[in-house]
């Protein structure tokens, strides 16, 4: 605003305020009025009626990401150093200005965020390998942890629970059309009599 009020003054021989009030404000736009988790189902196609009629099953699915792991406050592309953000305030007795990191540095920092968000990546594909059934990798005969105790503090430690059969079920409805459900056949018993089931 000054340089502008200089420019006045000498150029057009206009008396501009030196005294003025600065006030921020965000241009309005759309994105600014939706929330993170609203802009996710757009982009992850979470609603509307090609997720309920089961369009695309078959193309890989897109996974919500964190955007704000690995940001740190102050730190941008621009590389600026902010004393009390991303620098401190005073260094050598001297209380420090605004910088700006060098090109080379702005491109370490960067990399290296990208590298952090890839690992996070790996660590969250990782698979606990289970025991297996007697259908190779398919759920039949996998053996599970015994049930929860009771509400009277019953304990069912010497129970053995063990999957039966699991399979996929379709059925066409006429506003969905094609919807897709598991059924499970799981049996429980300890060995000395007692046993059940449940689908």
């Amino acid at each position: 605003y000054s340089s502008l009020a200089w420019a006045f003054q000498t150029r057009c021989s206009i008396s501009a305020p030196w005294n003025v009030t600065v006030e921020q404000r965000r241009q309005s736009s759309f994105f600014n009025t939706l929330t993170a988790d609203e802009l996710w189902k757009g982009a992850l196609a979470e609603t509307g009626v090609g997720v309920k009629k089961g369009r695309g099953k078959r193309r890989k699915k897109k996974l919500r990401k964190n955007l704000n792991k690995g940001q740190e406050i102050g730190e941008g592309r621009s590389g600026f150093l902010w004393p009390g953000l991303n620098a401190p305030v005073i260094q050598g007795g001297r209380i420090q200005a605004v910088t700006q990191r060098k090109k080379e540095e702005r491109e370490r920092i960067q990399s290296e965020i990208i590298q952090q968000r890839d690992t996070w990546e790996k660590r969250r594909k990782i698979k606990v390998k289970r025991e297996g059934g007697w259908s190779g990798s398919c759920w039949g005969g996998v053996i599970l942890d015994p049930p929860d105790p009771g509400p009277n503090g019953e304990t069912y430690g010497d129970f053995e629970t063990r999957v039966i059969e699991v399979k996929n079920v379709f059925c066409m409805k006429a506003k969905e059309g094609r919807k897709k459900s598991t059924r499970a056949l799981v049996a429980i018993g300890n060995g000395k009599g007692a046993a059940g089931m449940c689908i």
